[in-house]
This record gives structure tokens, sequence and C-alpha cells, in this order.
């Protein structure tokens, strides 16, 4: 099971370097720092390397000139930092609840890994997101737990959240408290009656 993990992240990974090869386009599970170390890769090939290699066993190498790797790494600056001023909106995110913490100002930051792009996110608290959190912020057992939260997402550019003020937060249920099958149908839902005498008596208005 191992195996076939690390062979998933490895087949990720040059996928990922490939496509900075091509475009400024984020590569699919490239967090930040992934991001970040590739720009690395590329600029070391920049700074006198003739060439670099990147391979594994049964998948192409990556080969990377200064040429190409001087485009790489200006594409993946272009996904760090995206050109265009910065705005918000009104929205929802969905993540995973990492920790509750205070700044400077004595503000309640809540700490989310946000569930598309693994990055992490500070959401600043405020009315009912904050009174939310008063009761959660010491329950360790709330780590890692699926969260909604609600509010205003600020973007230092297109597609790149900078931070969140976080007016309402909801905690989902973990898979194990989701209802089954068995949860769901009911075995009395005709009353006793054959599917098709309950259908007919439905069709007839008879059903009390």
């Amino acid at each position: 099971m191992w195996d076939v993990r690390a062979d998933h992240v490895v087949d990720r990974a040059i996928s990922g370097l490939r496509l900075l090869e091509q475009r400024n386009e984020r590569p699919p599970y490239f967090t930040e720092p992934a991001l970040v170390k590739a720009g690395r890769i590329f600029e070391r090939v920049t700074n006198g390397l003739v060439q670099t290699e990147i391979a594994t066993e049964g998948i192409p190498p990556v080969v990377l000139t200064p040429n190409v790797a001087r485009v790489a790494a200006k594409n993946a600056r272009s996904v760090l930092e995206p050109a265009g001023r910065p705005y918000k909106e009104i929205g929802s995110l969905e993540g995973y609840f990492q920790s509750v913490s205070r700044d400077g100002r004595g503000r309640r930051v809540l700490h989310i890994r946000h569930r598309l792009t693994g990055d992490e996110v500070k959401c600043f608290a405020t009315g009912e997101a904050e009174k939310e959190l008063a009761h959660r912020e010491i329950d360790e057992v709330w780590r890692g737990r699926r969260i909604s939260v609600f509010g205003t997402i600020h973007y230092r550019g297109p597609g790149r959240i900078s931070q969140m003020e976080a007016s309402r937060i909801r905690f989902l249920r973990s898979r194990s408290e989701l209802p089954d099958i068995d949860d769901i149908i009911d075995p009395n839902f005709t009353g006793g009656l054959r599917s098709e005498d309950y259908l007919e008596k439905l069709r007839d208005g008879d059903l009390s």
C-alpha cells in the first residue's frame, strides 16, 4: 500500500514539474511549500548548471536546461504571486481544522487547511464564529475535523487567498457519523402494504 502511495506522489511531482515548464498554472496537489521548492529546483539550474535530469523508474525523466528552467521558474513565481490587484468577496471555504490562536491585537484566529489546495488559511473570527470557537479552541479532538467557514475572503490576486474574515463556522460530521443505508431506509415506509397497493392508494388519494 505504501509503495503504491509513494508511486502516486512521485508521479504527481514529475507531472507538476512538467506542467510548470509549459505554463503558469498550479499543478494538482502542489501546495505553496511545494511550489516554492519547485521554483528553487528550477532556479538552481539557471545558476550555472548545464543540464539537470530528474528521473525515476518507469517514468520519462524531466530534463532541465537553463532556458527551460528559466521559463519554469518564472511560471512558478507567477502562480505564487499572480498579477492582478487584491480584491475580496463574500463566500465560504471548506477545509480541515488545524488550530486556534490569537494575533497581536488579541483577535481569535482560526487556522484551517484548505480542502482544494492544501494551503493553510488564516480566518479572523468575528461575531458568531468567535463565540463558536470559544467552546472549541482547547479541545484537541477537533484537530483535522472538516469545517466550513463563511465570511469575507481576501485575495492577493486571482485565485490566491490571503486571509479571511469569518463570521460563521460549521463543524461538519466525520464520515463515521454520517448515516448509512440502514438509517436512511424505513422498512415500514408503506405501513405494511405491498408496494403496488401502496402506490395505488397514493394515486387515488386514499392514504391518510
